[in-house]
């Protein structure tokens, strides 16, 4: 069976990105911002069982508090609110991805292992994903690991398409069927974003892809990656001030991701 990571089982091969909740005293994945009013996405079960969510790091390796202001563990969404000023991004109507078209994903993978900075890797909207029996999802081949979850899939033009949310479990594939899965990941799709935050009443940036144009993946890491956030959730003993964590404890966490 594969795992369940973050406490959630997505289908028989597939585990969702994040750090186990069981093993794990914090849970680290990325969040974007899709507001001028501090309004970030994140995967719901990065913050699932947690009673404290930060996102940064910001100035002085400093940490927000972020509040929870809806959920949705169907579509593994959840919307914070922080006092940050970054740019939203904006968001593409699935009708207008087509199947073939390039992805990105931006976001911290494997902290522990690769550090806390943001990363970028690149592949194609492969098709949709049928074997849940709901048309929600989406597979993609850019790479995608632990810390990822939550965060932006990317047009080339930094529009988002749909927001990181599993991997399949190659390791427990190849114990069932003796063939080993390559690069097969999952998004949730843009329109299940945008019918989320609709919901929530937040303010949205619509924009359709630009097929025309091909900017460089440089390009549209440059152009995204001030909107992009990583997410830490944990229980701690003591809470913090709303303004942010002191340095001396942003430090801690960091070793801790680093």
């Amino acid at each position: 069976m594969p795992r369940a990571v973050c406490g959630v089982l997505l289908s028989f091969f597939v585990a969702s990105i994040g750090y186990a909740q069981e093993k794990e005293p914090i849970s680290i994945g990325t969040g974007f911002f899709v507001s001028n009013a501090g309004h970030i996405v994140t995967a719901y079960h990065v913050i699932r069982g947690k009673s404290q969510v930060l996102v940064g790091p910001v100035e002085r390796r400093q940490w927000r508090v972020a509040t929870v202001l809806k959920t949705d563990e169907v579509n593994d969404l959840a919307l914070l609110q922080a006092k940050l000023d970054r740019p939203p991004l904006p968001i593409a109507p699935w009708n207008e991805v087509p199947v073939g078209l390039e992805a990105m994903v931006i976001g911290y993978p494997q902290p522990n292992v690769q550090g806390l900075s943001k990363k970028i890797t690149q592949g194609i909207v492969n098709g949709e994903r049928t074997d849940t029996g709901e048309q929600a999802q989406f597979q993609l081949s850019a790479e995608v690991q632990r810390g990822n979850s939550g965060g932006p899939v990317l047009s080339p033009d930094g529009v988002v398409i749909g927001v990181v949310r599993a991997k399949l479990n190659a390791l427990s594939l190849a114990q069932k069927t003796g063939d080993i899965a390559q690069n097969v990941n999952y998004g949730m799709k843009s329109s299940r974003l945008i019918e989320f935050l609709q919901s929530a009443g937040v303010p949205l940036l619509l924009q359709k892809p630009n097929l025309s144009v091909q900017p460089r993946p440089f390009e549209t890491f440059r152009k995204a990656e001030a909107s992009i956030i990583a997410v830490i959730a944990r229980n701690p003993a003591n809470t913090v001030d709303a303004k942010g964590m002191p340095a001396r404890d942003a430090q801690i966490l960091e070793k801790i991701a680093d």
